[in-house]
């Protein structure tokens, strides 16, 4: 299967889930294939044929894009070097939850989840921490039996009755040896790493844009770049995030990215906004309000620039 092939089988899952999907785009400067929504569930994906391809280098990105529009970061792979990744197997590239796509089929088609995560050293289970400890007491087998069983030590056993990961054919063993189903289902969605980072501009960023984020820090917005993404930041506040695009002039690239822009805004809800030095007539771009250099300078506040954005987004 093709990488194109793959994306297209990925979004035939999600769409028949009941997800509403951003438009094909296959441009592989993007760092993310396919954005998907279902009620309150945004999933940001990247497809690879190979996992340990460089295109798996989007990791930090994904994660960004999915803090800030409160999202969940996933990569879709058939194989992980010559190895083809296992179904019912969560894998992780750089802290990004990574699943085969009949995993993904399961956990959406089938309403089965995954069970097992791959770690160094193989593969391992959640334990029902809880339900292990009733379990033992309840038979009456003491930790010094029980770590026998699974042939580990007494203290590997104190750890899983914690919370602690087991490795799979341990699990097994305890499970069987109990009469208890003490092994857990897993959600890769439930990404819940800190992201902490700071503003990171592209060293070779040009003075308009530079002028163009201090302006808009100045009045209250947080600033957070993008790297690969038709839009240059992520501008936020306590309220609001918007998709922000930074061009020095209009171009034919502008309105394809715009394009693309806007079915992004439409499917994860939030606004986009595109500066420009100077804007002739048009006051939005594929629907994508435009504000020019020297309107920006006359708002001072956040306000105006949410009244101007309503009023040329629904010109």
């Amino acid at each position: 299967m093709k990488r194109l092939q793959l994306i297209d089988s990925v979004r035939n899952i999600l769409a028949k889930a009941g997800f509403y999907l951003s438009e094909r785009h296959y441009d592989r400067n993007i760092s993310f294939d396919i954005i998907a929504r279902k009620d309150d569930e945004l999933l940001i994906i990247g497809v690879s044929i190979n996992a340990d391809s460089s295109r798996m280098r989007n990791a930090k990105e994904l994660k960004i894009l999915s803090d800030v529009l409160n999202g969940s970061p996933l990569f879709i792979a058939e194989r992980g070097g010559n190895k083809r990744l296992e179904q019912g197997v969560i894998y992780s590239r750089k802290g990004v939850p990574l699943l085969s796509l009949e995993t993904l089929h399961d956990m959406f088609i089938e309403g089965v989840p995954p069970y097992v995560f791959s770690a160094p050293g193989g593969f391992y289970v959640k334990i029902d921490s809880d339900l292990i400890k009733k379990a033992r007491e309840e038979e009456k087998v003491s930790l010094n039996r029980l770590a026998d069983i699974g042939g580990v030590s007494r203290k590997a056993i104190q750890k899983y009755e914690k919370g602690m990961g087991a490795d799979l054919e341990v699990a097994l063993k305890l499970q069987e040896y109990l009469g208890e189903d003490l092994i857990m289902p897993l959600n890769p969605l439930e990404y819940s790493e800190d992201n902490e980072y700071a503003p990171d501009f592209p060293v070779n960023m040009s003075d308009f844009d530079r002028d163009i984020f201090d302006y808009l820090a100045s009045i209250g917005y947080r600033i957070v770049p993008t790297w690969s993404c038709p839009f240059e930041a992520i501008t936020e506040d306590e309220k609001d995030v918007l998709l922000t695009g930074v061009q020095a002039k209009e171009t034919k690239e502008i309105k394809r990215k715009a394009k693309i822009v806007s079915n992004i805004s439409q499917v994860t809800e939030r606004d986009s906004v595109l500066f420009l030095k100077k804007r002739v007539t048009r006051v939005n771009i594929e629907g994508i309000p435009i504000i020019d250099r020297t309107e920006l300078r006359s708002i001072e506040s956040k306000k105006d620039i949410t009244d101007l954005l309503k009023e040329r987004k629904g010109d």
